[in-house]
């Protein structure tokens, strides 16, 4: 973020447990003309009692992949598929693994394969424009967030894994979640015997069953598997819990807490 221009006044390092208030730009702007005491050398930053929203961060954890591999995987996997079992010290180290060797090991090409799909090579090129398309081959770790919004809560978590004590501690609770779905769950750093479904039934609950749930990083990617089928999950979780599963339509805005 830093390299791609954001002011450092913008940028903070969380693990997980902060209360992070935002301001808009005006705030902020008034805050460096009349600054409020702080360290010495930090950034001007207004009175957190003024916070526009307040995120808490928690950690979270990066879903795992079933058996297999990219070139394995079929294109389609479903969140009704149960997985059980795992094999020698798997976690989310195969994950960074995977993004540091893998997509780093493929933008070392010269050239792509002729045999590489046009989507793929649509996505590496994205990725060797580094200029402008700013990322990172690390996974340093999973967070969640919890907004707060006023008299409204929204959770986010972006993969299917979660430690359980921290979901279902976690305060204030949700009016509205949004939930990756895609993948095999990890639970407290271990694959999660049972299904997508079942592990999105769990978390809801945690999270004491908020009125809405939007489905997340379900969406086509660049490899196999390029799609998630939800259905499962939805069915499951309309079934299971008080929660309504409200199912987006792309590129069109929703309003979450309308009349």
């Amino acid at each position: 973020m830093r390299a791609a221009g954001v002011p450092e006044t913008q940028l903070m390092a969380v693990a997980g447990g902060e209360r992070i208030p935002l301001f808009t730009k005006s705030q902020r702007e008034k805050a460096i003309t009349n600054p409020r005491p702080g360290p010495p050398g930090a950034p001007a930053m207004p009175n957190p009692e003024d916070a526009t929203i307040t995120v808490h961060a928690w950690p979270s954890l990066h879903a795992m992949l079933p058996p297999g591999d990219h070139t394995t995987y079929p294109e389609f996997i479903d969140s009704g598929t149960v997985y059980t079992g795992e094999v020698s010290h798997q976690c989310t180290l195969d994950v960074t693994r995977g993004l540091t060797y893998g997509l780093g090991g493929l933008m070392m090409m010269p050239q792509f394969p002729p045999q590489m799909s046009e989507d793929m090579k649509s996505f590496l090129t994205y990725l060797k424009t580094r200029d402008i398309n700013r990322h990172s081959f690390y996974d340093g770790g999973q967070i969640a967030y919890n907004f707060i919004l006023g008299d409204k809560t929204v959770f986010w978590n972006g993969h299917l894994g979660a430690y359980e004590g921290i979901i279902k501690t976690l305060e204030p609770k949700p009016d509205a979640a949004i939930l990756a779905i895609a993948g095999r769950a990890n639970l407290n750093g271990r694959p999660f015997d049972g299904s997508a479904a079942d592990f999105a039934v769990r978390e809801v609950k945690w999270l004491g069953e908020p009125s809405k749930v939007i489905w997340c990083l379900h969406d086509e990617g660049a490899l196999n598997p390029k799609y998630i089928k939800t259905e499962a999950a939805t069915e499951l979780v309309s079934t299971e819990t008080k929660s309504t599963v409200v199912t987006l339509k792309h590129a069109e805005p929703f309003e979450l807490f309308g009349s």
